[in-house]
């Protein structure tokens, strides 16, 4: 399937067409504000400055559907570099550009919500799922170092999920929660990097039911993750001698944004981390003694580190906070995953966890942890900490390994 995918001429022309078409719209994002027909509030020198920039990155990437792209080996040392750096540049840039003209263009519907307007959102929102996919195939899969295939991913999801299609608010609002929550962009990148990841020979996650392991040790990690959930969702103990009888059961906001930016972080993070960051790494370390603690030790630091993009919403004290409990979870999450091969599990888990505190709480940044927050967040991270050590030992280790051998 990967070789099939690397040299389907149709993926060539799909890319021609789309490259084209950006060169073609950038034109016309230009001309329509020399003329002062469209984007007024912007400057015309801030215009024609990001139109050639956007010009400059764009046109090194006719040299992606070159045939020799495949033998780079045959070319020059400085071929050979300057193509390398193409699939960077590209990878990061068509992230960019993509959705940014799409955002430019959405600005220029009409000024109040029609049926037309909804429509052509539409089918750019079905089409965004899809646009990716030349990108992927002719530039991101074509790097090999395991160092630029960790962080091109990472830096195009985070691009993809920061530059949403859209700023236009006369919209259906449906439409723009699906933009919003970011459950759109997280989606174009997972259809993205499952083409990409079968193109670098990785098999598809595993949700098997977990069928190994001791029934004991599965019915513990249940009982954990149902109990951490519990205590997260609905607990407002403020003090130790509270822990065991406050909490509130009330729903602050069920709304379609809410869900959708549960499924979001649930599914896109755990895609990334416990799947590409996490199957990059073991392959790289394979038959390394270290392979399994230094694979789940690193897919969760990539985890921590993402959080600190929080730090636009949050202060540096609760970013950090979340980002010292994303590196323990993620450590229980990546060795839940290799125990039990069951990858819905870790994703259930994230869903449930951000989902119920998101409509609990009525919104989706944390709050300025206490000083007993501190401490229950401490204790919490511990807990995590040694049930993966425990995990990653002894016989369940064992298992880890004869699973890894599978799952990769």
């Amino acid at each position: 399937m990967a070789y099939k995918l690397q040299h389907n001429s149709h993926i060539r022309y799909w890319f021609l067409g789309q490259y084209f078409g950006e060169l073609i719209i950038l034109t016309c994002i230009m001309l329509r504000r020399i003329l002062g027909t469209a984007i007024q509030n912007q400057p015309l020198g801030l215009v024609l400055l990001l139109s050639i920039v956007a010009f400059i990155i764009i046109l090194p990437g006719i040299f992606l559907i070159d045939s020799q792209e495949a033998h780079l080996s045959k070319l020059k040392n400085w071929q050979r570099y300057a193509r390398l750096f193409n699939h960077y540049l590209q990878s990061l840039s068509q992230a960019l550009i993509l959705p940014g003209i799409f955002m430019v263009l959405s600005s220029m519907l009409q000024s109040r919500v029609t049926f037309w307007n909804n429509t052509i959102f539409i089918i750019i929102m079905l089409y965004s799922l899809i646009m990716y996919i030349p990108v992927g195939i002719l530039a991101l899969s074509r790097i090999q170092a395991v160092s630029g295939r960790l962080l091109t991913t990472m830096f195009m999801a985070l691009i993809i999920l920061g530059t949403p299609l859209t700023n236009n608010r006369n919209l259906n609002k449906i439409l723009l929660d699906f933009i919003h929550s970011g459950f759109l962009a997280a989606m174009s990148f997972i259809v993205l990097t499952l083409i990409v990841m079968q193109i670098w020979n990785f098999p598809l996650p595993k949700l098997a039911w977990p069928t190994q392991g001791s029934p004991k040790v599965l019915t513990f990690l249940v009982t954990l993750c149902l109990v951490f959930i519990f205590f997260n969702t609905f607990s407002t103990a403020t003090n130790w001698q509270q822990i065991l009888t406050h909490f509130d059961f009330h729903i602050s906001a069920l709304s379609l944004n809410f869900i959708l930016s549960g499924l979001e972080a649930g599914l896109l993070e755990e895609w990334l981390c416990r799947f590409i960051f996490l199957y990059l790494l073991l392959r790289a370390l394979q038959h390394r003694s270290w392979q399994l603690d230094t694979a789940v030790i690193g897919s969760s630091f990539i985890f921590s580190l993402i959080h600190l993009t929080n730090l636009i919403a949050q202060n540096w004290v609760t970013t950090l906070n979340q980002a010292a409990f994303a590196f323990s979870i993620g450590i229980f999450l990546a060795a839940l995953y290799l125990y039990t091969k069951a990858f819905w599990w870790p994703v259930l888990f994230h869903i449930s966890l951000d989902l119920l505190s998101f409509i609990t709480s009525g919104h989706t940044t944390m709050a300025a942890p206490s000083q007993f927050k501190w401490q229950f967040s401490l204790l919490i991270m511990a807990i995590f900490l040694v049930t993966a050590l425990f995990l990653l030992s002894g016989s369940h280790r064992e298992i880890m390994h004869k699973n890894v051998s599978e799952l990769l």
